[in-house]
């Protein structure tokens, strides 16, 4: 009810019984929901994706393969322990084969496939252009095709440049193998026969590293696969159908930036994120508590978690950690996270809410941070700050009177406080505005009895 005084009429004012009640009080915080458990599973060492053996959203066990490299270092290593344990248990030439001709057969089978998938395609955006009946646009479209063209040369020479220097690499690091080997036969010792032995064990772990498993039982995300080195071919605009089609083939020649979900094929690199697997067991969310209220948080205390996407439903949640580090939150003060357990349902109900909170999801929390049984328990919004301290405003006998309180627990609705008085008061919550003390008032509405039982 809004404050009316008009005229002569009296000011209005909207009251509230004083009770004597539970006063809960609270810490809110922004907040999003995690798994149990999270753990990001690297690529052990650089080599290329040969095997993906669970997708996005897969449930995997622990030990469970997920993903399988192939490794030419992990090759060459193995290649050069064997030559050295040959090398130290009898005398002779050694000669380390190079992969360079199987590397080089490889490159020239992709770009002889490659030619037959993008012949056809130039052929017909050819084909497109030279039907379009307007000169100007004809010499346009041809001299597009050939932009293509000669892009897509370019590109193939490329790839057959790369493999033959790659090919000559791999034999020239063979034979420089070879070579050493060779010297250390004649120098043979025990001591050089164990490190040939350790060589080989060492070699045969990180092999055995290339089936990469899961760590526990979860849920499985794949990382990124990494960009290739160089940029992608530029759009040409006004190009045929055909011929825009050949350009989006090029894109995914060496010297695109594309990255996407990993995938059989992709190169990986030492440390990079292969997999990451969840734990869904159970749900938590994060919450960052300012520094301000993080001194009242502590473990066990009771939370509400309001998840953005749940609105309608109230999560009940445990504390279950505070990390003693503050770090910088996203508003751009200081905070500390607070990790809270989303609590199962209670026993009985149909469904489990949980099942519905995604990682990531925004969310909210009221964290519980003492509950006072007070005997004497006003509307936190009737306390009112004055110099001389807090006050409330009583309406008694048809006029209002400032009674002087100590507030000694506020929540949210209500606070706990001590003063002259009684659970017979009723206070004002609406309407103080410019009362002066003794004024007479008229009361807006009362709650009757059955209200404040309610």
């Amino acid at each position: 009810m809004l404050v009316a005084c008009t005229g002569d009429e009296l000011p209005v004012v909207e009251v509230e019984r004083v009770t004597a009640a539970e006063v809960r009080e609270t810490v809110s915080a922004p907040a999003r929901v995690d798994a149990a458990a999270r753990q990001d599973v690297a690529a052990p060492i650089s080599g290329v994706i040969i095997a993906l053996e669970a997708a996005d959203g897969d449930a995997v066990e622990p030990g469970q393969l997920v993903a399988r490299l192939d490794s030419t270092q992990i090759d060459l290593a193995r290649q050069q322990a064997a030559a050295a344990q040959q090398a130290t248990s009898s005398v002779g030439g050694i000669a380390v084969q190079g992969s360079g001709r199987a590397t080089l057969q490889a490159v020239e089978e992709a770009v002889a496939d490659l030619d037959v998938k993008v012949s056809p395609k130039l052929e017909a955006a050819r084909e497109d252009a030279a039907a379009i009946s307007d000169e100007h646009e004809r010499a346009a479209a041809e001299a597009a095709v050939d932009a293509v063209e000669v892009a897509y040369l370019s590109s193939r020479a490329g790839l057959l440049t790369t493999g033959e220097t790659l090919a000559s690499s791999q034999d020239a690091f063979a034979r420089s193998v070879s070579d050493a080997l060779n010297q250390a036969v004649q120098q043979a010792t025990a001591a050089q026969r164990a490190q040939a032995q350790a060589a080989a064990q060492a070699a045969q772990v990180q092999a055995d590293q290339l089936d990469v498993t899961a760590p526990f039982a979860g849920t499985v995300q794949l990382g990124e696969a990494a960009a290739t080195d160089g940029a992608a071919l530029p759009p040409i605009e006004g190009l045929p159908s055909a011929a825009g089609d050949l350009a989006g083939t090029l894109g995914g020649l060496p010297g695109s930036s594309g990255a996407g979900t990993l995938r059989v094929g992709a190169p990986v690199v030492a440390g990079q994120t292969l997999f990451t697997v969840f734990d869904l067991s159970e749900r938590f969310v994060n919450a960052e508590v300012d520094e301000v209220d993080a001194p009242a948080v502590a473990i066990g205390q009771r939370a509400d978690v309001l998840v953005d996407a749940a609105a309608e439903e109230t999560f009940e949640g445990v504390v279950e950690a505070v990390r003693v580090e503050a770090t910088s939150t996203e508003a751009g003060g200081i905070g500390y996270e607070v990790r809270i357990r989303v609590l199962p349902p209670p026993e009985g109900a149909e469904i489990d809410g949980r099942d519905d909170l995604l990682v990531g999801m925004t969310a909210s929390v009221e964290i519980a941070t003492r509950t006072i049984d007070a005997d004497i328990a006003v509307p936190s919004r009737a306390i009112l700050r004055r110099e001389a301290g807090q006050v409330v405003v009583v309406v008694r006998d048809g006029a209002a009177r400032e009674i002087p309180v100590r507030v000694v627990g506020l929540g949210e609705e209500l606070a706990a406080v001590e003063g002259e008085l009684s659970t017979d008061d009723r206070v004002v919550v609406r309407g103080y505005e410019g009362l002066i003390d003794g004024a007479a008032v008229q009361v807006g509405r009362v709650p009757d009895a059955s209200e404040d039982e309610g």
